[in-house]
């Protein structure tokens, strides 16, 4: 009863049913909101657009399947079956809106994002090729994984965490000898994440040596 009155009240707030709609792309329309409440029930508001020429059956119909399956698509068909008839295709055009991040200034690939990059905007995602990242994603330790231009819509795939070491970075080294324990500093010679090895530089004689990450900006080595 619910799913039902969401799907009615979608129908309604579209804007898109009109007394001269078919029946069938009625059926059409009602079906395919349904399955996309079901496939991505994080959006609230879906708008539907029915293209072309409205299908004609004699009969009632009996069958109606979304071809898309569970990709969001910003053109998508449903396939009405009647009783006599074989089956036929309605297309809609699909805008589906829910607040998302949108970038204010350009990143290149690898640069460090926070906060104060990104604003939270109402947009329509159904062309995106990806799910947008939550709006309410802790994006002060991350960095972007390509370039992202002013007024980009981020997703997922865009924004990767910053690893626990970056390269030309001084990090602390622990030195372990047995029960003797020193601590020092380094630079890295590359970025790596908690638990890979790094190649370190001493910043004095310049000597090289190898460590393994154990923490933000911290190295341990063990002799």
């Amino acid at each position: 009863m619910i799913r039902a009155l969401t799907v009615l009240l979608s129908i309604l707030l579209s804007g898109a049913v009109y007394a001269a709609e078919s029946p069938a792309v009625a059926v059409a329309r009602a079906h395919l909101l349904d399955h996309l409440h079901r496939m991505r029930p994080d959006i609230d508001r879906f708008e539907l657009t029915a293209l072309g020429v409205a299908p004609s059956l004699a009969h009632p119909v009996v069958a109606a399947d979304a071809i898309h399956g569970n990709v969001l698509s910003a053109r998508t068909c449903v396939w009405l079956g009647g009783r006599s008839t074989g089956s036929v295709p309605v297309w809609f055009s699909v805008k589906a809106y829910q607040p998302v991040l949108v970038s204010q200034r350009n990143h290149a690939a690898r640069d460090a994002v926070d906060a104060n990059d990104f604003a939270v905007e109402e947009r329509d995602v159904a062309p995106l090729g990806g799910e947008p990242l939550p709006v309410d994603t802790e994006v002060g330790l991350m960095r972007a994984r390509h370039v992202l231009s002013v007024g980009h819509i981020v997703l997922k795939q865009d924004l990767e965490p910053l690893p626990q070491i970056l390269r030309g970075e001084e990090v602390t080294v622990e030195v372990r000898h047995g029960a003797v324990q020193i601590e020092t500093s380094a630079v890295a010679l590359r970025e790596a994440r908690f638990g890979e090895a790094v190649t370190l530089q001493n910043p004095t004689s310049h000597m090289t040596y190898a460590g393994r990450v154990v923490g933000q900006g911290r190295v341990v080595v063990i002799e």
